[in-house]
């Protein structure tokens, strides 16, 4: 799979594949993180482009955001692995934490929380996202987020000498990776689900 399949993915109105090998590596690693081409994507990096690349035409979003939202757990581990900020935000200060939660996308939500992702930061409207992942109605996320919370809470707590993390929380964030690997299905809320879950 290469720039030639990107190329057959585009819509109507799209670049022809000259066009595509022209393309800044930082906009060839962005096209090639939303429809998941780990090869392209490698490409692009072995070609100088910058992980962290913002898109300027498309909300400052980054590669890593973009790669959020078909929920695609390798995708955005490459990108990670690569040296990608799991807090940089994009125009409308949101993370991938945010983009995650926003999808319903429970598998990225731990991969990014054991990351170091911010659960405090907050986008333009003020909302964090355990706000979101509430005000969506998805038991998962809040449950990780709270999970994450409240294990970071008592690290803090128990200083400089507690314990490296809580054997409950490791067992439940190792759950929650294996089923996002294995059985990613399983984690996925249909929107029509997250509606009637709020009514």
């Amino acid at each position: 799979m290469g720039i030639e399949d990107i190329n057959d993915k585009e819509t109507s109105g799209a670049k022809s594949c000259d066009e595509l090998r022209d393309l800044h590596p930082g906009a060839l690693l962005y096209k090639a993180a939303a429809l998941q081409n780990l090869p392209v994507m490698a490409d692009a990096l072995a070609h100088g482009a910058d992980v962290n690349w913002v898109n300027g035409s498309d909300e400052n979003k980054t590669p890593l955001i973009q790669a959020v939202t078909p929920g695609s757990l390798v995708a955005c581990e490459f990108l990670l692995q690569n040296g990608a900020n799991v807090n940089q935000t994009d125009v409308h200060s949101r993370g991938p934490l945010h983009h995650a939660t926003l999808h319903g996308h429970t598998g990225l939500v731990c991969l990014f929380l054991k990351r170091g992702a911010s659960q405090t930061a907050v986008d333009e409207n003020g909302k964090n996202p355990i706000t979101i992942a509430i005000d969506a109605a998805n038991a998962d996320i809040v449950t990780l987020l709270r999970l994450a919370k409240m294990n970071e809470e008592m690290r803090e707590a128990e200083g400089v000498f507690g314990q490296a993390g809580d054997e409950t929380y490791n067992d439940i964030f190792r759950d929650f990776s294996h089923m996002a690997s294995n059985n990613p299905e399983k984690l996925k809320r249909k929107s029509h689900e997250l509606r009637t879950s709020t009514l």
